[in-house]
Formats: structure tokens, sequence, C-alpha cells
């Protein structure tokens, strides 16, 4: 079923669609300035646009400790220097990035819970200063990216050390404290290949046009950081799942189902504000609008897509649940509790993609990243002390 709720915004794609976001023929797509980003829709073309809310066929479920969740999360982007300027800490404020983990990972335990809250409150904020708000080349694009991918390799920062990869660090240092190594890696993995197809996405963007349907999705459903997110619902829930039922096909589908439900949902709940982002701005709805459809009509196209999703992964949960070990069920309801507490998050707790905030959080351009030492980091330590000095 779907509700949709009216919001007023800029709808100008239309059937011109690729006029909005057309390069000019030769233009220097790698240049730091604003000289060559894409036409967008004048403010008379604002009108009414009906975006979708999703409902599902089980029941929403919350952390009983979310506010403390949500504070916590507050204070580990304090601590971590995650708070590039006073109006971003108000901007992160009225996101709610703990209160999303504790709507999708709602019966974890309390040390867990806030490990997946810590990461997101740095996520978004790296997805979106890295990659989605700023220009979409930029000198710092290979460096920014291929650290946190170090960080992952290494398992310590860099000599010179970006924005965000101590915060990075200690993420990774608790959860590797939680997860077994093999657990670990499949998270890592996820990791890997959203630094890795976010060149993918930029690659995308330097072009004149987006490729088509089939090739965003290849790209979107590991560049939205979903499977790491979905790799750690199992140890959310009832215990880790063994390599091999991670890896039965009917498991595996029912993982990209639910990546696919959250992308899309999101790719409809974002379309207004990534349409005023100055270096990515390609996303499902505006590519199905580039080809023809009113923005409108693309935007009800990809609710009935995720709507379709959800029935075809409810249908085959059903099939695998009766002959599932408890872990297994565990992951099912991991991945059902991320559906519905993405959509409850974007319902009802964050401003992310709110009309009101666009002018402002679109465009993170002139945002002057440093890298501090984190409050309690040991002087002239490279590595996370405790975890590096035990188990390497």
């Amino acid at each position: 079923m779907v509700i949709t709720q009216v919001l007023a915004g800029p709808t100008g794609l239309g059937t011109s669609a690729a006029r909005l976001f057309r390069r000019a023929p030769g233009a220097d797509v790698s240049s730091d300035t604003t000289e060559n980003e894409p036409d967008r829709p004048a403010g008379s073309d604002a009108k009414r646009l009906s975006i979708s809310r999703f409902t599902f066929p089980w029941a929403s479920a919350m952390h009983p400790e979310a506010d403390s969740i949500e504070l916590g999360a507050r204070a580990f982007a304090e601590r971590f220097g995650l708070v590039p300027h006073e109006a971003y800490r108000a901007r992160l404020a009225r996101a709610r990035y703990g209160r999303l983990a504790a709507r999708c990972y709602p019966t974890a335990d309390r040390e867990l819970v806030q490990i997946l809250a810590d990461y997101m409150i740095w996520y978004f904020p790296v997805d979106d200063l890295f990659v989605d708000r700023v220009h979409t080349l930029s000198p710092r694009t290979l460096l920014n990216l291929t650290a946190m991918i170090d960080v992952l390799d290494h398992h310590r920062v860099g000599a010179e050390p970006v924005w965000g990869e101590y915060a990075w660090l200690d993420i990774c240092t608790r959860l590797r404290g939680r997860l077994s190594d093999e657990h670990f890696q499949r998270f890592a993995h996820g990791m890997r290949m959203w630094a890795s197809t976010a060149g993918l996405q930029i690659l995308n963007h330097l072009q004149d046009t987006s490729v088509d349907i089939p090739h965003y999705e290849a790209i979107r459903r590991h560049t939205s950081g979903m499977n790491p997110c979905l790799d750690v619902a199992d140890a959310a829930e009832l215990g880790p799942l063994t390599p091999a039922e991670f890896n039965q096909p009917a498991v595996q589908k029912l993982r990209m189902q639910a990546n696919n439900v959250v992308c899309w949902s999101n790719d409809v709940q974002s379309v207004q504000i990534e349409m005023a982002q100055p270096g990515q701005y390609w996303n499902m709805v505006s590519i199905y609008a580039s080809q023809g459809l009113t923005l409108q009509q693309a935007v009800d196209l990809v609710a009935a897509r995720v709507n379709a999703e959800i029935t075809a992964f409810q249908l085959l949960a059903r099939t695998v649940e009766p002959a599932a070990s408890p872990q297994l069920r565990g992951f099912i309801d991991g991945m059902r509790h991320w559906m519905h507490g993405y959509q409850d998050w974007v319902d009802y707790d964050t401003q992310r993609y709110s009309d009101e905030f666009i002018a402002q959080d679109a465009d993170d351009t002139a945002v002057q990243l440093e890298t501090p030492t984190p409050v309690g980091q040991r002087s002239g330590g490279r590595e996370s002390g405790t975890f590096w000095e035990r188990s390497y």
C-alpha cells in the first residue's frame, strides 16, 4: 500500500529532463568550479509533487533506548570532529541518525546499537562531503575514498589522516571486537564496494547523460552503503549466520530485495534535494524523467517498483523461513526492521530530505574540513590501541 504526502518543490524536469542535467559539450568536467554545473529547474517550474510513503505487511519497532542512542551518536560526532561548523551541528541534530539505528536495529544490545548509530552519524556526512553534496570531482576525491579503504585493509589511519578517518578507525575497531573475523569482512567488503562504486557514480556524472536504469541499479545498491548495514542485522538479532547460510542464493536474493526497497524509496524521497546538489544529481526518478516521463510519473513508477519489491521479499521470506535456523529467521526479521525502520525514520524523525532545508543543506562545496585529533586519542598513535595491540 502507498500513502502519498504532497510536497512543494521543483519539478521542472517534465519531459525535458535531459536539458536540466546536461553539461555543455566539451566542458571541463574535472574543474572544481561551478561554471559547468548543470542547469536547474527555474522557480517558475515549481509545482506540487506527491511523494509516496510506503507501508509494510509487518510491524515496525524501536529500540527502547532510542533517545540515549541519539545523544550518544551526537557525542561521538563531537568527539571525533565530525561537526565542521555550528550550522552543521544543527543539521546533524535534525537528521537524527541515532534514531535511524534505533529503528533499524531495535533488538540489538546497547553496545552494538550504539556502534551502529555512531557509524550512521559518520557515514552520512562522509558520503555527503566526499561524494554527493560537493563537486563531482576534486583533488581530494581519491585521497578521501582511498583513505577509507586503507583503514579497512591496514587497520590504521594514514600518515596524513583525512577528515573522518579517526572516527572510521574507531568504528571498525569496535565492530571487530563484536564480530568474528569472517563476519567483519562481510561488512568491510560492503564498505570497500561503497568507496569503489562511488567512482562509478562519479563517472556517470562526468558524462553528458546518465547510464540507463539497469546500469544505475548496479551502482546504486553499492553506493548506498546498504549492504554493510544489512550484513550486521543478524548480529543485532539472534546471532550471526554461518557463511553457508549467508551465501545461499535465496538469502542473497532477499538481501538484494531489501537493499532495493530502501534505495529506491530513498530515490523517491530525496529527489528534490538531489536535484539541487552540485555534482551528484542522477537517481532512479530523474533518470526515468530524462527518458520522457514527467517527474510525477517517474515518482509513481519508482514507487510501484518499490511496492513490488516489498511483496516479492515477503513471498520469498515465507518460503525460506519454515526450514530456516533461528539465526536465519533473525536475519530475515532484521532486514524487515531495516526496511520499515528506514521508512519510519523518514516519516517521523529526520529532516534530512525536508524541503525547508534544501537551500542550505544540498550544497556542501563551501564546507572546510579539518582533521582534529580526537578527544582522548593517545599522542603519536596511528593505530586504535587496544584492538591492534591485542589481535595483530
